[in-house]
Parts: structure tokens; sequence; C-alpha cells
């Protein structure tokens, strides 16, 4: 459990770090766009996390409040505890009635996480954090969540709909990253794997802005004009990460692709 916490306190800090730049609403085509890349390399899918958030209200939210609001966000988004034969989920094994709740109070800082499973079986976690400042008597109250699925994207759109839908009846914005993992039963060489990544890049007239190499790992920045949304690396724009590393214990190749970066280690 301390893998998921440390996990989802880093999400929570890169997503609500993220300026909201470009259009700030994931299309399918960019999930669809991901999906064609991983294909192009010849890898088979195996994982897929997107992360949603970003602050929902702009005041501190007591108690109560909160825990009416963390109930509306698990029925909504069909969060519950069921029965999981077998399922892996960054590399561990959830089996039996998976659901858990977490809850933090303290002066001036209210907190809940729940992760549990929806009725796709994909693993949801989700974490209401709320705020006051005494300086000035503000606050805010930020939302997060998470999804891991072994299923593509494509045919978990519903969620990532209904999370917009909450957001919009705030009137607030959300920010989007996403990623999809893909294996290789090879131990191909790096040659070959920078080949493959550059064949995918040119096919989304995508530009390499930074990259990374080693004996094990190849990581590369990239803007594409097919992706709306954008960060910046220096002064630069980059809107989607394509990375590929060895594992040698498991023999195999594993392709991260994620926008606007890979969220998730690698």
């Amino acid at each position: 459990m301390k893998l998921y916490k440390k996990f989802i306190i880093l999400g929570i800090i890169i997503v609500l770090l993220f300026p909201t730049l470009g259009v700030n609403r994931r299309k399918n085509s960019e999930i669809e766009l991901m999906m064609e890349i991983l294909e192009k390399t010849d890898a088979t899918f195996k994982e897929g996390d997107i992360s949603l958030g970003g602050v929902i209200l702009d005041r501190f939210v007591e108690k109560d409040e909160m825990l009416d609001f963390k109930d509306r966000i698990r029925n909504e988004l069909g969060i519950k505890g069921i029965l999981i034969d077998r399922k892996i989920v960054q590399g561990k094994e959830l089996t039996g009635d998976y659901y858990w709740e977490e809850k933090i109070e303290e002066d001036g800082f209210n907190q809940i996480m729940v992760q549990g499973v929806d009725k796709k079986n994909n693993l949801v976690t989700f974490t209401l954090s709320s705020y006051s400042y005494e300086k000035d008597n503000s606050g805010e109250t930020s939302l997060f969540i998470n999804l891991i699925s072994n299923n593509p994207f494509v045919e978990n759109n519903d969620i990532m709909l209904k999370v917009e839908k909450i957001f919009d009846e705030y009137d607030k914005s959300m920010n989007v990253t996403s990623c999809i993992v893909g294996t290789i039963n090879d131990n191909m060489n790096m040659g070959k794997n920078e080949d493959k990544i550059l064949a995918a890049t040119k096919t989304v007239n995508g530009k390499i802005i930074e990259q990374y190499k080693d004996d094990d790992t190849l990581s590369f920045s990239i803007f594409t004009p097919y992706i709306d949304e954008y960060i910046y690396t220096g002064e630069n724009k980059m809107n989607l990460n394509i990375a590929m590393r060895f594992d040698e214990h498991e023999n195999k190749t594993y392709i991260l692709i994620g926008t606007p970066i890979i969220t998730i280690g690698y």
C-alpha cells in the first residue's frame, strides 16, 4: 500500500503543477494516436494509466461535506470492492474483495483517499484534498483521480466523461495525463529500439525536443501538432513522451507512451 500512496502523492503534485495550455480536454483521437504508435513498435498492449484532476473548489471543505463529496464521487464512478480472481497492477497481484479508504484530518487540512475497482475491473483511486490559508482566510479543494486498466482506454471513455462532467458542474477545468504500456517479448538492441521510436515519431510529424539513452533505456520528449495540450521543457513545447527499457528478469522490452509526459516510473 505504501507504493500506491507514494504514486498517488506524486501524481497529485504533477497534475496540479501542469499549466492549462492549449485545449484542456483530452480527445479520443489522442488516445487512439498512442495506440497506433504502440502498434507501429510491434508491442502488445499491457496496461494503461490515466490521471485527471485539478482544483475543483476555491474554498476549504469541512469533514462532513468532504464525506458527502466522497460518497458522490464513489457512486458516480461506480467504485466498490468486488472479487478479483487475479489481477496484476503495477507488478502487484490483487485478489479478494479489494477496497480501502484513508482519511486525514488536521488543522486547516482534510484529505480522503479511496481505492477500489469499478464495474470493468479497473483499479480506480481518487483523492480529495482541502486546504485553508489563515493569512487571507482563503482555501481550495482539489480532486485527483487515477485509473489503471488492463484494457485500452478507448474502451474506458465513459469514466473520463463522468469526471469531466463533475469538473464542468463546478465550472473548473481539469488537467489530464495518460500513459499506455506495451511489451515486446524480445531483448532488442538499442539501435533497433531507437529506429522504431524515430519511425513512430515521423508518423505524427513529431519533433524530438530531448532524448536520453543508456544501455537498457531510451526516452524521447517530442512535440507533435496532432496533440492539442502541451507543457514546456525549458523554452520548448512538448506533448508526447516515448520510452523503452529492457527488463532482464522478464526478458521483455517495455515501451511506455505518455501525453504530455510519462508520469509512471520506468
